[in-house]
């Protein structure tokens, strides 16, 4: 059984100060944009957490599948 407490690793993609907004997208999907990882119990939570780290707005959240 899962504890849905249990924290699981997230990746944030972060938008950098001076870029253009028209150009967000296309450079996260070249991965151009800096990213950083976070541990929380949610998406949602580390979207929080990143922004309260980085001080940057967050683009998106992926989370990250560990190999069993």
């Amino acid at each position: 059984m899962h504890d849905n407490c249990q924290a699981r690793s997230y990746r944030a993609t972060l938008i950098p100060a001076g870029i253009e907004l028209d150009e967000v997208e296309f450079q996260a999907d070249q991965d151009l944009l800096p990213t950083i990882r976070i541990k929380s119990t949610s998406a949602e939570s580390a979207a929080a957490d990143a922004y309260r780290v980085s001080g940057r707005p967050v683009l998106r959240i992926e989370r990250v599948e560990v190999a069993a």
